[in-house]
């Protein structure tokens, strides 16, 4: 440990001679006012200068002359003549800065050297050393934590790996078990139309009996509909002369609609329609199915719906349609009953007709229904198997930093108070807020990419939030700052529906970048 302290010492001390120089070099080298170092060999005294965008070659007595004769500002550094142009801040003891020329010598000190208002001397005190000082003091603190936190970031990357190799090893195992769920599959969709054939063969004599029942009975019901419409065409045909009147029907009560005590011509156009009159053939095919209704009604045989019946109607399809809801759970159910429904469609076999069939036929009703199962159930387990799958290519797809050093925060959730909302930011997946005093979560955004300028991995942006009113989506971004712990700093919206929330993570912390750090202070 001491020789490290000592060689820290060393190190430190070198630095700091190195400064010394190159701050005295910066100051020696002569140049014109508003020139930084890496420039000074572009305006030589000794010949004529030309413009940075090479259009213009002037007599070096015109640089800052305090006219602008450069169109790109080159020619005026030190003066405020060009509106494009840029004064350089030597800033000796602290780090040079370039501002635009327009702030030279307008009473504002922006060098902390004060060199940019020189038209009044002594009017801006040079506080370079002191600023150095305090940029040097948080510099070496900076490197100081990037030190200690680059320790637990070398264990988030050593979990972050083990972690993507084990969901590689998981993928590679869920495809295998894909494999031989496909293959079950399969197989038992075989057994299942196997058995199915067998049991269409078996129901097919029931079913061509059903049949043939029905159409029986349906021929029974339309004759003897016939037959009643063929009586009543007689009871109104007073004459017997095979025509129904207007004149005959107008003392039928029957006819009378709208129950005001007579038959008008609106009523008689229809149940006539254009015709005068109809024949027995007519009145059985149209008059009659309209006519039946009326008849049954005033027989007391049938009544209209009422409100309240109605209202009865809607709340037991509103009870229907709640069981419906109980019964939809997830979108793999959903399927499920879907495929279920299929196969009801087409082996219709009802649980309380047991009796009807012979003990064979039930037998292979029984086997098919359990074929159609156990079908069912290989189809689910696939299905949920590919949404593994998906899932972990999703989590493999995602960028969790160079060395997945981000990778073992993906879901993990921080949260931060202020004297409104509590706010809550999920790796990797969205950020929320809600309301301490009601209401639900509102979202901030979903995880979108890294989108750090410098470093791509200093800045999250999750943004498609839910839309401000009469407004854009929100839209999150996160800074990523080292530190010893992961935990939300600070939340903000400095912009309508763009908040900013400033995140510290061992992640974060790369020692690599210290020594640059401390090199650009020098």
């Amino acid at each position: 440990m001491k020789f490290y302290s000592k060689w820290d010492n060393g190190l430190n001390s070198v630095l700091l001679i190195l400064s010394s120089f190159v701050i005295y070099v910066q100051s020696d080298v002569p140049r014109p006012r508003g020139v930084s170092l890496s420039k000074a060999s572009l305006y030589s005294p000794n010949k004529d200068f030309t413009c940075f965008d090479g259009t213009v070659t002037l007599p070096f007595s015109y640089v800052n002359d305090d006219y602008c004769d450069c169109f790109d500002g080159s020619d005026e550094p030190g003066t405020s003549a060009c509106l494009n142009g840029i004064f350089h801040c030597t800033n000796a003891g602290h780090r040079p800065q370039n501002i635009p020329s327009s702030r030279v010598n307008d009473g504002v000190c922006d060098c902390c050297d004060g060199t940019d208002e020189y038209a009044v001397p002594n009017s801006c005190a040079n506080t370079c050393e002191e600023l150095g000082k305090e940029a040097r003091a948080e510099a070496q603190r900076l490197a100081e934590l990037h030190k200690a936190g680059s320790h637990l970031r070398q264990e988030l990357i050593e979990k972050g790996n083990k972690k993507r190799n084990e969901m590689a090893e998981q993928l590679s195992q869920l495809e295998r078990d894909k494999a031989d769920a496909e293959k079950i599959k399969l197989e038992k969709e075989s057994i299942k139309n196997e058995i199915e054939n067998k049991e269409n063969e078996a129901l097919k004599v029931y079913r061509e009996a059903e049949e043939k029942e029905k159409q029986k009975k349906a021929e029974e019901e339309k004759e003897k509909s016939r037959k009643e419409s063929i009586e009543q065409f007689e009871r109104f045909d007073s004459n017997n002369d095979g025509l129904l009147t207007s004149d005959e029907i107008a003392t039928a009560n029957v006819f009378d609609k709208n129950k005001d005590g007579q038959v008008d011509e609106e009523e008689i156009k229809y149940f006539f329609g254009d015709s005068e009159n109809v024949d027995k053939e007519s009145f059985v095919t149209k008059t009659w199915p309209l006519l039946k209704p009326l008849l049954m009604m005033e027989q007391g045989m049938f009544r209209p719906m009422q409100d309240n019946e109605e209202s009865d109607h809607d709340t037991d399809e509103e009870a229907n349609h709640d069981l419906d809801n109980e019964d939809q759970g997830s979108e793999d159910d959903n399927l499920d009953a879907d495929l279920s429904i299929d196969d009801n469609e087409e082996h219709e076999i009802e649980s309380d007709t047991t009796s009807k069939y012979d003990e064979e036929t039930q037998k292979l009703i029984n086997e098919a229904t359990e074929a159609r199962k156990q079908f069912s159930d290989a189809e689910r387990t696939v299905r949920e198997i590919d949404s593994n799958i998906r899932n972990i290519q999703q989590n493999l797809e995602k960028d969790y930093g160079l060395q997945q050093e981000f990778a073992t925060l993906d879901g993990q959730c921080f949260e931060y108070e202020d004297k409104e909302y509590v706010y809550k930011l999920c790796m990797f997946q969205k950020v929320t807020q809600k309301s301490k005093n009601s209401g639900s979560e509102i979202g901030l955004g979903n995880w979108g990419e890294w989108a750090g300028d410098d470093n791509k991995y200093s800045v999250m942006k999750y943004t498609n939030g839910v839309a401000c009113w009469n407004g854009p989506n929100r839209l999150t971004v996160v800074n990523v700052h080292c530190g010893l712990e992961t935990k939300l700093l600070s939340v903000t919206e400095p912009y309508r529906c763009e908040y900013k929330i400033d995140l510290s993570t061992p992640a974060a912390c790369d020692g690599s970048n210290t020594a640059q750090q401390q090199h650009d202070e020098l």
